[in-house]
């Protein structure tokens, strides 16, 4: 069914002689066929435009003068030839597009190199807003040094002056799928796996973090897997300085993917930090494990109104599908108050590591994984998380434990405040053994749980990985 506004487009198109009556009655038609067959609703001006009856340049016109209008199929593509007037680049083919650019397979002529090409949407060119955010994107992947970004290369615009200017950047091409390509294609991940892929992602957002930027986008559509081995984070087109002098203050909209943001940005706070970036992955998390959004509805509000006031289903949490120590780690990561969460994200890696340090059968290797996407040829990556694949971790109840082991840094947590309550005040961290002293040997000494038989000659021991700094 053809919206008002769809149809006043139309009657306009009609009485400037852009379109026949009889050509807009075919797409009306068609549009219907489409929603009745499909269930998909099609922009009337989009069927339009696929059926040649009306340009690019007519449709955006149709607005009147009061500038450039977000109409679907309008601007939202760039064109291999549009991309070829890039000079310094030889473009191959388009690879993808998202919200905001297209997406090519190219390589630089003078180099020689391989690259993703992403050009912005024309349609965005001139939102003063947008091109600013594409221009630091592209600054930040040429400023950053991190095995788990995207390495950028160049980036700027052609035809500044004229009617189409291309604004693009040039960075990493990453021969791999998204987490989210795996999602659909595999389901659920085990849950090694899936702490494998997040705290390889929070290594970047530590990295990010020491230089004072948050994501503002983390999702499984922007965390790849390399054919490398490598968990690299992606799209930097939402990423912003932190700034703590805006406490208090809003934005005019908000930024972020609803099924993933955090309560705050949801709320349209400007002062979002590293935490939002936390939340995010603790939601691409669940997603993981569950297989599940974390909040559904039927629109956006929907779900940005759950991501503020719901709490998150007990049932698939409690109901046996996942460990207790997964549990824990999404409660801790989705807490609505952020103060309840991981304050840093090299703390989520220093807590997930002190897991899988106490508990070796909870410890992935990506080359031992037959479902893993790729055979994984890195042996740095290879090195990060070895030991046993079970798929699920072992819970362990009513046990406590003591440790020889210092508190890695920035891990303290804050003492609960009396008259407060949060969704992680129930959850603690499940414990390794009773009465158990483990003290955590070096990385690369070879480790034998207390209480297991002793190693059998051949059979390999499990190594534990080397403490690592952000963004090494």
């Amino acid at each position: 069914m053809s919206t008002k506004q769809e149809m006043m487009l139309m009657a306009l198109a009609v009485k400037q002689g852009l379109i026949q009556k009889e050509q807009v009655q075919e797409c009306m038609d068609l549009q219907a066929a489409i929603k009745e067959a499909k269930g998909v609703d099609l922009p009337l001006v989009q069927i339009a435009l696929k059926k040649k009856y009306l340009t690019p340049e007519q449709a955006q016109n149709l607005a009147g003068g009061g500038g450039p209008v977000d109409i679907p199929g309008v601007g939202d593509s760039v064109s291999i030839e549009d991309a070829r007037r890039i000079p310094i680049f030889e473009v191959e083919r388009e690879i993808g597009a998202g919200g905001m650019a297209q997406v090519f397979l190219a390589r630089n002529k003078q180099s020689g190199a391989r690259c993703a090409l992403k050009i912005l949407y024309p349609k965005h060119v001139s939102n003063k807003k947008f091109v600013e955010r594409f221009i630091r994107e592209g600054r930040l992947l040429k400023e950053f040094e991190s095995e788990n970004i995207a390495k950028g290369y160049d980036y700027g615009v052609v035809g500044k002056d004229s009617p189409h200017p291309l604004y693009f950047m040039s960075m990493e091409f990453i021969d791999g799928p998204s987490i989210q390509d795996l999602l659909d294609r595999d389901g659920p991940f085990d849950e090694q796996k899936s702490i494998y892929v997040i705290t390889e992602a929070a290594r970047a957002l530590a990295y990010m973090q020491e230089r004072g930027v948050v994501h503002r986008d983390v999702k499984p559509d922007n965390i790849m897997w390399a054919g490398d081995g490598r968990v690299m984070l992606v799209d930097l087109g939402f990423a912003a300085p932190i700034r703590k002098d805006l406490v208090g203050q809003y934005e005019d909209e908000t930024c972020g993917t609803v099924q993933y943001i955090s309560p705050e940005q949801a709320r349209g706070m400007a002062d979002l930090d590293i935490r939002a970036d936390i939340y995010s992955l603790g939601a691409t998390l669940y997603h993981m494990v569950v297989g599940e959004l974390p909040f559904t509805g039927k629109d956006s509000m929907e779900v940005m109104a759950k991501q503020v006031m719901e709490g998150l289903d007990a049932l698939k949490l409690k109901g046996g599908k996942i460990s207790v120590h997964m549990h824990y780690f999404i409660e801790k990561m989705m807490s609505k108050d952020r103060d309840f969460r991981y304050q840093t994200a090299r703390e989520v890696v220093d807590d997930v590591t002190e897991v899988l340090q106490g508990a070796a059968d909870l410890q992935y290797n990506p080359e031992n994984d037959p479902s893993s996407p790729f055979m994984l040829g890195n042996p740095n990556a290879s090195q990060r998380i070895t030991g046993h694949s079970t798929g699920k971790f072992a819970p362990i109840r009513n046990t406590s434990v003591r440790t020889t082991a210092v508190p890695p840094t920035g891990s303290v947590r804050k003492p609960p405040v009396a008259g407060t309550t949060s969704n992680t005040s129930s959850i603690r961290k499940p414990p390794i053994k009773p009465g158990t002293s483990v003290r955590l040997p070096s990385a690369g000494t070879s480790v034998r749980l207390p209480g297991a038989p002793p190693t059998n000659p051949g059979q390999k021991s499990v190594r534990l990985p080397a403490p690592r700094k952000p963004g090494h």
